[in-house]
């Protein structure tokens, strides 16, 4: 039986807790799910808002954050633990590991179509996802730190604006499709007669109640007690139209029995306003949100503007002649077949590549590694790095990192024929990690991912080894921002950065006339990350695999922190 590890503030008949608790907890009811609860004590983060909650009908233990195991301390709570060696974290993730245990033991259970179409609801990473990011990050942030005095607040907060034009929106139109074709949607009225078009939003994705749903509505009915005046609704038609669908669900009222002191109270003629949101929906694929404007074109004379003005700050993007750990050899017929890129189900076309890859990231690995190290394979994938490092380094602990749950099963399956004992296994996206490690890796983390895993060493002080991937889709986000170094940064606009960072996906064959501009301006990213980790103290190696054909995205950047430097506090 899976174990869910919450957190909570107080206990008591009705205890105090923060709203990603009161979410997991209303879908455990919501699914009858019979998971082992732990609650763990926690102190309560400035400015956080906590909500009392009512749990005398769940069955929990009552843990000691200094007694829980690794796996539930390594990670941001709400954490469910599967087994011995694998956990998932992430509010999203663990909601849709409650309705797959559930249905897992009851396949017919109607909390199965929280899930979504093909089972899909929410199982992109919020950096990728513009939905997920709404629900997993955007809205619980809006609860989790309204102010004591919103009720005096005269601007709803922006969450509830985006979701109302959210529902404005058509529905993707290619689930309404998928759905009607295969006879899950027998409602009539969701189609016009010259084509398939939903009328409107019956629940945030379409026909059914979803975990998106689920969550919208445990913070929305949270907001909607707060903001509580007849302007409100006037204001939010969609939403509360929406809100009254989903009470009509007889167990959603039940479980709203949870909130006890978050009833409605007598609507007030309090004059709230609306801010201002784009016309668009909350999807990535909403073609409103690609307007000419706001995009980023790799136009030459963009690139060349931008090569120009890194030019004059005359920073050295040299590269070593050779990998670090280059001197080390790899005997590939002395490793199991399971632990190749072959053992992986990789096609044929791609192993000789796939093999020099791996060699080329292993070296440094091996060179570096101590007994009793742990290694965070982060971006793991179905394991082809991790796995391989952890056959190599039996006396470490290797960690697989990866929030896409089928790569990983196919991992967990090679580890179990491998009988590795030193491989732990974490389904999470990587901002969630927290744990302790030594020696952080990744194999073509896509995009802010990179940055991502060399600022969680650089949290840490641990060693790096990366080679970074898509370096077009760098962008702002909750966690970062570009340029990384200050050398960059104080002289170089974003928006300069941006193009350069378009232009180094250019990397084609030797015969385009893109391709040497685009190694070019990689160098020029790479070299930032590089000048980042320094200013933190490290030595950082910056180099091509070896051959530099066994992949277009070749370079690989080796961040060892200096022994006699004091890491000051990270902020990105």
């Amino acid at each position: 039986m899976d174990e869910a590890y919450l957190e909570v503030y107080s206990l008591a008949e009705l205890c105090l807790a923060p709203i990603e608790t009161i979410v997991t907890l209303f879908t455990v009811k919501y699914c009858k799910s019979k998971i082992n609860i732990k609650l763990i004590l926690s102190k309560k983060k400035p400015l956080e808002r906590a909500y009392a909650i009512d749990i005398s009908n769940f069955v929990y233990e009552v843990m000691d954050a200094h007694k829980i195991p690794y796996h539930a301390s390594s990670c941001e709570l709400p954490i469910i633990i599967v087994n011995k060696t694998s956990c998932v974290a992430g509010l999203c993730a663990i909601l849709r590991q409650i309705v797959k245990e559930v249905t897992a033991e009851h396949p017919k259970h109607s909390c199965r179509k929280l899930l979504g179409f093909k089972e899909s609801c929410l199982t992109a990473c919020s950096e990728t996802s513009v939905w997920t990011k709404f629900c997993e990050v955007d809205l619980i942030l809006t609860v989790k730190f309204l102010h004591a005095d919103s009720e005096i607040e005269s601007e709803l907060p922006i969450s509830m604006a985006r979701f109302e034009r959210h529902m404005s929106q058509p529905v993707r139109l290619h689930n309404l499709y998928k759905y009607t074709m295969s006879k899950k949607c027998s409602d009539e009225s969701l189609i016009l007669p010259e084509g398939l078009r939903l009328l409107e939003h019956t629940y945030a994705e379409g026909s059914h109640i979803t975990l998106a749903d689920i969550i919208i509505f445990v913070c929305t009915h949270i907001l909607l007690t707060v903001f509580s005046s007849e302007t409100t609704m006037n204001l939010l038609p969609l939403t509360a139209k929406w809100y009254k669908k989903m009470i009509e669900d007889h167990i959603i009222v039940e479980c709203l029995k949870l909130l006890p002191l978050l009833k409605s109270q007598s609507i007030t003629e309090f004059h709230y306003t609306l801010p201002q949101v784009a016309n668009q929906s909350l999807y990535k694929s909403d073609p409103k949100r690609y307007k000419p404007r706001s995009r980023i074109y790799t136009r030459q004379e963009d690139i060349e503007d931008s090569l120009e003005l890194f030019k004059a700050l005359n920073i050295q993007t040299n590269l070593d002649l050779e990998p670090f750990g280059a001197e080390l050899n790899l005997d590939w017929s002395s490793i199991p077949y399971d632990a190749t890129p072959e053992g992986g189900s990789l096609p044929l076309t791609r192993l000789k590549k796939k093999q020099e890859q791996l060699e080329n990231m292993c070296k440094p690995v091996m060179k570096l590694a101590k007994a009793g190290n742990i290694i965070v394979d982060f971006c793991s994938g179905s394991g082809h790095l991790g796995i391989l490092v952890a056959y190599l380094l039996p006396y470490c602990t290797v960690i697989l990192l990866e929030n896409k749950e089928q790569s990983l099963n196919r991992a967990k399956e090679r580890v179990k024929k491998l009988r590795l004992t030193n491989v732990k296994i974490y389904q999470c996206n990587l901002d969630y990690f927290k744990g302790h490690f030594d020696i952080g890796m990744s194999l073509h983390a896509c995009g802010v991912a990179t940055d991502l895993v060399i600022q969680q060493c650089i949290r840490l002080k641990a060693i790096f080894v990366c080679c970074p991937c898509c370096y077009g889709s760098l962008h702002d986000c909750h966690h970062l921002t570009y340029p990384r170094s200050n050398v960059f940064k104080k002289q170089m606009e974003p928006e300069k950065y941006i193009v350069l960072s378009h232009a180094a996906d250019q990397t084609h064959d030797e015969q385009n006339v893109k391709t040497k501009q685009g190694y070019e301006c990689m160098a020029i990213i790479d070299t930032d990350r590089k000048l980042e980790a320094e200013q933190f103290g490290y030595k950082v190696y910056l180099s091509k695999f070896v051959p530099n054909t066994c992949t277009p995205k070749n370079h690989i950047l080796v961040g060892i922190p200096r022994k006699e430097t004091v890491c000051t506090e990270y902020v990105s």
